[in-house]
């Protein structure tokens, strides 16, 4: 589990923007709460989440929740070319990824036997 500290933390690191060691300054930080609110409430009007916005985010979910912030807040850093191609590039896998984990965890759960 991680919890939103650490998503925002991930997601600061993805963009550029927070080095090991170093601290994110306020502003980046609520920018970076708000990116997550965004993006948690798009997956669960989808139906993708299996956490509440206030919760640790599941393990599997974070890689996916990060490139989602990370692409939401893209343009508003200074992100090299290549780098923010690489940034869509996982934002456009993240929500399919998503839905293949709950897929397969529905398929995963164990169903009664009624007789």
């Amino acid at each position: 589990m991680a919890t939103v500290a650490d998503i925002r933390e991930k997601t600061a690191k993805k963009l550029y923007i927070l080095s090991t060691g170093q601290t994110l300054q306020s502003e980046i930080t609520e920018d970076l709460e708000a990116a997550y609110d965004e993006v948690y409430y798009m997956l669960d009007a989808q139906g993708l989440t299996t956490w509440d916005v206030a919760d640790d985010i599941p393990e599997e979910m974070v890689w996916p929740v990060v490139a989602l912030m990370a692409f939401q807040r893209a343009n508003e850093y200074s992100i090299p070319n290549d780098h923010y191609q690489r940034i869509t590039t996982d934002a456009a896998m993240a929500v399919p990824k998503i839905r293949e984990m709950l897929a397969s965890d529905a398929y995963d759960t164990p169903q009664a036997d009624y007789f």
